[in-house]
C-alpha cells in the first residue's frame, strides 16, 4: 500500500530533469491523431533509480518527523516554558554559587588565623556546610512583600508623611505658656482685670519662663499679679524676675513649678533665608495659636528698624498679632530659634534671635543660684538691681514702640495696605504702653509720628534724643487720613 502511494505521488510529478541532451521527435502517440511536434526529454535508467530512491527517502524523513511530533505533542502542552530558566541566569546562579564558596572559605581561613594567633580556640570543628535550622538562628529570612500585600505593619497615609510643620508643634507646643497681667483699674473697684497679656515658653523644668519685656513691663510693684497658663489649662501664679529693657527680654518664675516641659533652644546662628519657621503663641488670648512661613532675612540691623538696640532682628513673613509676643519662633525640629517681638505688617514680622537671649538666661540663672533661695532674684522690681545688660543711666519714657519708615518700608507698606496713610517720613507706632505717658496723651498704636516740636522726624533715633531732653514735647501724628497734635509729659524710666 505504501510502495502503490508512492507510486501515485511520483506520477504526479514533473519529469524527472537530468544533464541528458534534449532532441525533438514526432511521438508516435500523436501521430494517429494529428501530426504535431512535441518536445520530450529521456533520462537514462540508472539515473531514474537513483532520483526515485532520493525521493523515497526524504519522503520517508518527513514522514517520520510527522509521526514524532503528533507522539510528543501530548508532553509539550504541559511544559510551563515561563518558569525555563534562560542560559544567562543558570550561568549567573553559577558563578554566584562559587563566589559564595569562596566567600565561605576565605571566613575559614581568617578564623583559624585569628585564633592562632591570639590563642583563642574558637571551635574544636572543622569548617563543614551550615544547615538550613542554624542558618535562620542566625540570618533572619527577609522575603519580598506581595504586590497586594499590605504587611504586618501600619503604613501612614501619605498626607502624614508631610506634616512636617504638625510634627515640630507636637515637639514645641507642651512648652509654650500665655501670660497675663491682672491688676486694678481705678473704674473698677478692688476687681482684678486684665492689663496685658502676651505669651512665653518654659526653658528650664522647675518653671523658668522667657517672654518679651513689654510683655510683663506694666507689671508694677505690689500693684499687679502674674498669671500663666499651661498648656493643659491651668492657671497658676508666677512673678516677674528679672527684665531687660534693652534686649526687650524677660524672665518670669512658676511658683511651685516642678518637671515642667522644656523647650529645646536651637542656634539662629545656623538659620538661613528662605527656611521654614514657625510663630507660636496666644495671640487675641487664644492659647497655642500656630502660624508658619519663611525666614525673609536672619540679620535685620535695628538701625534699619529705627530701634535702640544693638540686635540683628530675624524677618519673617509668619503672622504674629497682639498677644503672639513673647512666643517662640520655632524651626522644623521643634527648637526655639527667636522670640517673636514686633509685627509691622502682615508678612513682615521681627523676632529676637535665640542667640541674643542665651546670654541673658545664663545671667539670670546665675543670679537666681547666687541670690537667697527663699528671695529669689527678683531684678529691678524688688531689689533695686539692674537687670542685665541695662547701662545706669536715666532715661527718659513714653511707652512706646516703635519702627522707622525708610522708603523701601513705606513703599512695602503701601503696596500691601490701600488705606495707608499718605507720608514720605516718620515713625510708625505699633504698641502702646498701658497707663504710659503716650497713652494718657492719647496716641494709639498705627499712629505715625511725622513732627516733634516741629522738626520733622525720619527715625526712631529722633523720637529717642527728644525723650531724653526730660521735658513736655509737641508730637505730631498721622492718624488715617487726619493729622493730630499730641503733648507728651516725658517721665524717667526707673519710676516706671
Amino acid at each position: 500500500m505504501a510502495a502503490s502511494m508512492i507510486k501515485r505521488v511520483m506520477q504526479s510529478f514533473p519529469i524527472f530533469r537530468s544533464k541528458v541532451p534534449v532532441y525533438t521527435a514526432h511521438c508516435h502517440i500523436l501521430q494517429s491523431v494529428k501530426p504535431q511536434t512535441a518536445i520530450c526529454r529521456t533520462i537514462t535508467q540508472e539515473q531514474m533509480e537513483k532520483n526515485k530512491r532520493v525521493f523515497q527517502k526524504k519522503m520517508f524523513q518527513y514522514i517520520a518527523a510527522i509521526v514524532i511530533l503528533v507522539a510528543i505533542s501530548p508532553y509539550v502542552r504541559k511544559i510551563d516554558f515561563a518558569n525555563l530558566e534562560p542560559r544567562r541566569d543558570k550561568k549567573r546562579r553559577k558563578l554566584q554559587a562559587l563566589k559564595e564558596a569562596e566567600e565561605r572559605q576565605n571566613l575559614g581561613e581568617n578564623l583559624q588565623q585569628f585564633g592562632s594567633d591570639h590563642n583563642v580556640s574558637l571551635s574544636n570543628e572543622s569548617l563543614r556546610p551550615v544547615t538550613e535550622e542554624e542558618r535562620k538562628s542566625v540570618f533572619p529570612i527577609v522575603k519580598a512583600a506581595k504586590v497586594f500585600d499590605e504587611g504586618d505593619g501600619y503604613v501612614p497615609p501619605r498626607s502624614h508623611r508631610f506634616n512636617f510643620i504638625a510634627d515640630a508643634v507636637d515637639r514645641a507646643a507642651p512648652s509654650v505658656v500665655y501670660i497675663e497681667i491682672q491688676g486694678r483699674h481705678p473704674m473698677m473697684g478692688r476687681q482684678q482685670i486684665p492689663i496685658s497679656n502676651g505669651s512665653g515658653f518654659i526653658v528650664s523644668p522647675d518653671g523658668l519662663v522667657l517672654t518679651n519685656a513689654h510683655v510683663v513691663a506694666n507689671k508694677i510693684r505690689g500693684q499687679q499679679s502674674v498669671k500663666v497658663k499651661l498648656p493643659d489649662g491651668r492657671m497658676v501664679d508666677g512673678h516677674v524676675v528679672a527684665v531687660d529693657s534693652v534686649s526687650d527680654l524677660a524672665a518670669v518664675k512658676i511658683d511651685d513649678g516642678n518637671n515642667l516641659p522644656v523647650m529645646k533652644l536651637g542656634k539662629s546662628s545656623r538659620l538661613r533665608p528662605g527656611e521654614w519657621v514657625i510663630a507660636m503663641g496666644s495671640p487675641l488670648t487664644l492659647s497655642n495659636t500656630i502660624t508658619a512661613g519663611i525666614v525673609s532675612t536672619v540679620s535685620r540691623t535695628s538701625k534699619e528698624l529705627g530701634l535702640r538696640k544693638d540686635i540683628d532682628y530675624i524677618q519673617t513673613d509668619a503672622a504674629i498679632n497682639f498677644g503672639n509676643s513673647g512666643g517662640p519662633l520655632v524651626n522644623l525640629d521643634g527648637e526655639a530659634i527667636g522670640i517673636n517681638t514686633m509685627k509691622v505688617t502682615s508678612g513682615i514680622s521681627f523676632a529676637i534671635p535665640i542667640d541674643n537671649a542665651r546670654e541673658f538666661l545664663e545671667e539670670v540663672q546665675k543670679r537666681m543660684k547666687s541670690e537667697d533661695a527663699g528671695k529669689g532674684w527678683t531684678g529691678w522690681f524688688s531689689g533695686g538691681k539692674k537687670s542685665p545688660g541695662v547701662e545706669g543711666e536715666k532715661r527718659g519714657y513714653i511707652g512706646i514702640t516703635m519702627l522707622s519708615l525708610n522708603p523701601g518700608m513705606l513703599n512695602d507698606l503701601k503696596s500691601r495696605m490701600a488705606d495707608f496713610p499718605d507720608v514720605t517720613h516718620g515713625v510708625l507706632v505699633y504698641r502702646i504702653i498701658v497707663g504710659s505717658p503716650a497713652q494718657v496723651a492719647g496716641m494709639k498704636a498705627g499712629d505715625i509720628i511725622t513732627h516733634i516740636d516741629g522738626k520733622a522726624v525720619k527715625s526712631a533715633t529722633a523720637v529717642y534724643n527728644a525723650v531724653h531732653t526730660l521735658k513736655k514735647m509737641e508730637v505730631s501724628v498721622v492718624r488715617g487720613p487726619s493729622s493730630q497734635k499730641l503733648t507728651l509729659t516725658i517721665v524717667p524710666e526707673e519710676a516706671q
